[in-house]
């Protein structure tokens, strides 16, 4: 396996007189890189059944490495349940640093490599709900045709993850700016729109300034930071906020656009799911002067000096694909 492999380089390039007699030592190398390997992939994968499944072993031994792991590191890794597995304090430590590890190993392992060989391995992803069926769902055939050896794990949903405990390996963000533990790569950005149907406003009249705004039924977003609060900046600098109640809150953005489209209420939208309808006019622009906060698209990873191969390729296919984005078009 490749862990065996690249701790039998790491142990042939330290000094050979320091293990001339140290078989011993080897062993216990051997065993402790591939305890790390057992505990990495029980995380990574929710579970022992699944771990000793990808690694060839049974569930006994997969068990029997944990237990020896945190016998020697003197503290408990993971609380067991009937209905889950959870990381420790010191089992999310172990986990981050020993991942890291591996992942160097597997870089170093890399370098020495055909750099012709195919990339391989599971690539867990999480991504928003709207962006992500619109605009990233359709790119994955096309990275998956370039690199059939990654089995890509995606999981659409607008609720925030955490990367280490449900143990993916990037992300899609959409906010102001990412989180100060996490290391990412903008992809794209977004304007958010507030946004009405045409049908909308011949009812209630043109929305011309806050205060008409305010009296317009609202499509709220029940995921959002501030909840039913809207800030918005005027076009002399002031900041206006809108805080008046939702008459519909949703949980992703498509039911958001449905509801504006069905005439239910005003949205703040981004740019990159509403572009085609203010193109054709389903939907148009309210107070097109007042602005909120640009959001940035960003694809997010664990901080680690090292990306395992699978991780980098797609982060560098997203970033690229997305270098042009259609929706921008429109703010030219």
């Amino acid at each position: 396996m490749v862990i065996d492999m690249c701790a039998a380089k790491i142990v042939a390039s330290i000094d050979a007189e320091l293990f001339e007699h140290s078989t011993i030592c080897n062993n216990r190398m051997m065993d402790r890189l591939r305890a790390y390997q057992v505990f990495v992939a029980i995380v990574a994968r929710g579970g022992f059944g699944r771990a000793a499944a990808e690694l060839g072993m049974s569930p006994a031994n997969v068990s029997r490495h944990v237990q020896q792991l945190e016998a020697s590191l003197g503290t408990r890794l993971l609380e067991r349940t009937s209905r889950r597995l959870a990381l420790t304090d010191s089992g999310r430590d172990v986990y981050e640093r020993a991942r890291r590890v591996l992942d160097d190993i597997a870089d170093l392992e890399g370098n020495f490599a055909d750099p012709d060989r195919a990339a391989r391995g599971r690539l867990r992803i999480n991504a928003p709900m709207t962006f992500g069926l619109s605009w990233l769902a359709p790119l994955l055939p096309e990275f998956a045709a370039r690199h059939p050896a990654i089995e890509l794990d995606i999981h659409y949903n607008d609720r925030v993850i955490e990367m280490t405990e449900e143990a993916f390996d990037v992300a899609l963000r959409i906010s102001p700016a990412g989180p100060e533990s996490q290391v990412s790569r903008k992809v794209a950005s977004t304007g958010m729109l507030l946004c009405a149907a045409p049908s909308l406003l011949a009812r209630t009249g043109n929305t011309e300034n806050i205060e008409t705004l305010r009296s317009l039924p609202r499509v709220g977003y029940q995921f959002s930071d501030t909840g039913n609060l809207w800030s918005l900046l005027a076009p002399d600098g002031s900041r206006q906020e809108v805080d008046t109640p939702c008459a519909v809150i949703c949980a992703n953005g498509f039911g958001m656009k449905a509801a504006v489209l069905r005439g239910e209420g005003v949205a703040l939208l981004p740019d990159f799911l509403v572009h085609r309808e203010l193109a054709s006019g389903e939907i148009v622009q309210c107070l097109p002067t007042c602005r909120s906060e640009a959001m940035d698209i960003r694809i997010v990873y664990a901080g680690r000096r090292h990306l395992a191969r699978p991780a980098r390729l797609f982060i560098d296919f997203i970033v690229e694909r997305f270098r042009r984005p259609p929706w921008e078009a429109m703010r030219r």
